[in-house]
């Protein structure tokens, strides 16, 4: 999953940004989330990828909240599908299922020394 961000207001004194986040393919423009205000003390301020990762991965669970929210369609409401496999009764059903979306990133290390 895709994801933007945008930030709306900075505040330099207390090293604070205020952030709206969302899904890159929202049926929402991104000016209608709210927005958020985000410490960025603990971000990964190196150069501008790796900010914006951190800062993607310190606000992406807001994104499950924003989905978690938003209404159902009626075409999209999705059936339970029980008992043993038969795949032709699964023709033309709506099935829920999760996805694991492999975090990846990069890993704050401190070299040792042996």
């Amino acid at each position: 999953m895709k994801t933007i961000i945008k930030i709306v207001k900075h505040q330099p004194k207390e090293k604070c940004i205020s952030v709206k986040i969302c899904r890159l393919h929202s049926h929402l423009s991104i000016d209608e989330y709210k927005s958020k205000r985000v410490n960025y003390s603990s971000l990964d301020l190196t150069d501008n990828q790796t900010f914006t990762d951190s800062l993607s991965r310190r606000c992406s669970h807001r994104i499950d909240s924003q989905d978690e929210n938003l209404e159902i369609l009626s075409d999209n409401i999705p059936e339970q599908v029980l008992g043993e496999f038969d795949i032709d009764s699964l023709v033309g059903k709506v099935i829920e299922c999760d996805v694991s979306s492999g975090i990846r990133g990069i890993l704050p290390m401190r070299r040792v020394n042996l």
